[in-house]
Parts: structure tokens; sequence; C-alpha cells
């Protein structure tokens, strides 16, 4: 025999039936049915005001809702995000100007349209947050791994960030890491926003000290009256404005810049910073963009003389040449090759002894032992940049 099939609105009317019989109870019609005792009067009222209602159930979805996003704005919301396809609800709120339209707003409607993409949580090691108080106090410079054109030839992204208001001075791309390319990149960025205070690198070959011997680019920027400073070796959290900078410019620029043509990439990169500083919003700047925080430097850059003498008036001036080599008395001395080109002073002890300074900067003691490669240096270990919390 077949099984007997009930269905949700036979139960109901069932229900109701049993309850209009002549003397039925209302609270033992329920507990036979299973039902609780509100949910019956609702069947009641409903089997007495109409009862083809009963055949169908009712939509929870109230009749107004004065919350609801317009329809231009929703708009606004799909444009921006199709626009800006790597960013959060937060910043594309900031660049609505609406301030009824909250965070969570902007993602129902994202999810709404199916613009949300889920993506792997990392976990971010704890680590210590600072910033300088003022622009231009400290620079943040790096380099990135290069990138492989179609002809085999390789192009490396090289930044300088600022570590107060997050304004990327300058990015470029570079055929090669030489001193000279690394440092003529420096020396566009202080001619066009003035010079910093500090400027601070990791231990890279343009940047490191090769047997505590200054590299040309700490030379160039000791000329210059700004300090340079390093952080820890293997340390990258030092660094760790830039190093953020260079993953969301790889996850936004670099991924798909193979599908542009070699000779744009320059000027995708500058459109890229472009929008990175006036537009992007900035979650440590209370979601502004960084040119909101930045101003150019009040120390204007003025090219050093590299034969130019500052020092004592007794003291003796050497040029050293491109080996790093310099002549004093009856002997060559190694002086160190980040100083080659440049003008040391040599203020004597009156021992037959010289101390050797370049821009009141020591760099190391010369005795009068006739053995042309003796050196005699004071401790000059690498200034490790020590963060100023907040």
């Amino acid at each position: 025999m077949p099984w007997e099939v009930c269905s949700v609105v036979m139960e109901r009317t069932g229900f109701c039936e049993a309850v209009t019989r002549a003397g039925a109870n209302v609270s033992a019609c329920c507990r036979s049915f299973g039902i609780s005792r509100k949910t019956g009067y609702k069947w009641l009222r409903r089997y007495r005001t109409d009862e083809a209602a009963l055949m169908e159930d009712r939509s929870s979805r109230p009749h107004r809702s004065p919350g609801q996003v317009v329809s231009d704005v929703e708009a606004r919301i799909v444009a921006l995000k199709q626009a800006y396809p790597f960013w959060g609800p937060r910043k594309l709120r900031r660049l609505l100007h609406q301030e009824a339209v909250t965070v969570s707003t902007v993602a129902r409607v994202l999810k709404r349209h199916g613009l949300v993409t889920p993506s792997a949580s990392v976990a971010v090691p704890e680590v210590d947050r600072w910033e300088r108080s003022e622009p231009n106090e400290l620079w943040q410079m790096d380099l990135k791994a290069a990138l492989r054109l179609p002809d085999g030839r390789k192009l490396y992204p090289v930044g300088i960030l600022d570590d107060n208001s997050r304004f990327l001075v300058g990015l470029w791309l570079v055929p090669d890491q030489s001193d000279e390319r690394i440092l003529d990149c420096w020396i566009t960025a202080v001619r066009t926003y003035g010079l910093p205070h500090q400027t601070l690198t990791d231990h890279g070959a343009q940047f490191g000290m090769d047997n505590q011997q200054s590299s040309a680019f700490r030379t160039y920027l000791t000329a210059c009256g700004v300090r340079h400073i390093q952080g820890r070796v293997k340390h990258p959290q030092t660094q760790g404005k830039i190093e953020r900078l260079w993953r969301t410019l790889k996850a936004e620029v670099l991924n798909t810049l193979d599908l542009a043509a070699p000779e744009t990439w320059a000027t995708i990169l500058e459109r890229w910073r472009h929008q990175y500083n006036q537009v992007r919003p900035h979650e440590s700047l209370r979601d502004q963009p960084p040119v909101t925080r930045y101003r150019p430097s009040d120390r204007p850059f003025i090219e050093p003389d590299r034969h130019e003498r500052i020092g004592r008036s007794d003291s003796l001036y050497r040029r050293v040449n491109d080996r790093g080599w310099m002549a004093l008395g009856r002997y060559r001395w190694m002086i160190g090759r980040g100083y080659a080109g440049w003008t040391v002073e040599a203020r004597p002890l009156g021992t037959g002894c010289w101390h050797i300074y370049f821009r009141h900067r020591f760099i190391c003691e010369i005795r009068p032992e006739p053995i042309p490669s003796t050196l005699y240096r004071g401790a000059q270990k690498s200034v490790t940049h020590v963060p100023v919390h907040l």
C-alpha cells in the first residue's frame, strides 16, 4: 500500500479544522500537532481571515527598508571596486565621501555583486611599530628582485619611501644594481623633494661597507649632510614600511606587468606612484592618502664639491684615487674605494701620526711605519637604526 503523503499546508489546515470543532481545546490541539501556542494562534488568525493564506509561507522581509543603499551609491561602489580591484571596503568607503555609508555596508554590496575574492589568512608576527614625527626625517630606500624582459634583459625596481607620511618619493626601473645607478636614484629624489635628515637602507652591496670601508653611497650622503643608517642584518622588519610597499606593488602592478609592452613599464609605475600618493587611503594615516601629510624638505639639495677642503687650517688635503689610495709623504695609504674621487683631510698629531677625516668624520689613523698598506682604524661599526617608539 502506498505511503500517505502529508504536506505542511495539509497539517496546518487539519489543525485549524480541529480547533474550530465545537468544544475543541486550543492548547490540547497544539500539543497534539507538536507546535507552540503562539504558532497555533497565528495559524488560526490566518485561517479565519483568509483560508488560502495558509497555502504559502509569508516572507519575513520588511515592507520598507529605510537604511537600504540607494541604487546610485551601490553602482558607485561597484564602479570603484572595478577601478581599484585590490582595495578593500575600508579604502573604497573613503572614496565615497559619504558618512552614512559604513564599511560593513560596502562589504555587503561587494559580496552581493560577487566582487569579494577570498584570500588565505597569513600569520603576521607581532613587531614594534614606530614612525618618525615629521616628514623627511627619515627615508627608507630599498631594491627589489629583478623583472625579466622578453628579450632576457633585467630591470630592477628601486624605491624610496618617507617614513612619516608613507609618501613614495621615487620609484624607478634601472637596468643594473651598480653603485652609481642606485646613487643616481637618490640624487634624483633629493633634487625634487630636498634633503632628508637620514636615509635607512639594508646591507646590500650598494649600501654596505666591506672590511669597515665606507661605501660610495654613504660617502656621498655624508658630503650632503645626510646620515646613512642601516638596519640589522637579516631583519627586514626594520625597513618594514618599504617592505610592505613592495608587497602592495607586486599584487597591484608587478604580477600583471608582463601583459604590457616593456617600453610602457616605467609609465605604468609612475602612474601607480601617483595613485599611491594622491588617491590611495592609508590605514595608518586615518584613511588619508600620503600627500595629505607630506611636504618637501626645507633643506635644498646642493651638489657637493668633491675637492672642497673642509677641516682645520693646519691640515693637509689629499685626493683619493679611483682605487681608494691616498698619497701622503713617501707612501700610499689605502683609504677606501668609497672615497674615490673625493678630497680627504689629514690632521697631523705631532708624533708622526696622522688622523684622516672626511667632512669632519673620522676615517682612520696612519702611523709612520714604512709599510705602504698599513692602516690602523678606529671602531667603525655599522650604525643600526634605533626605532622611535610612539
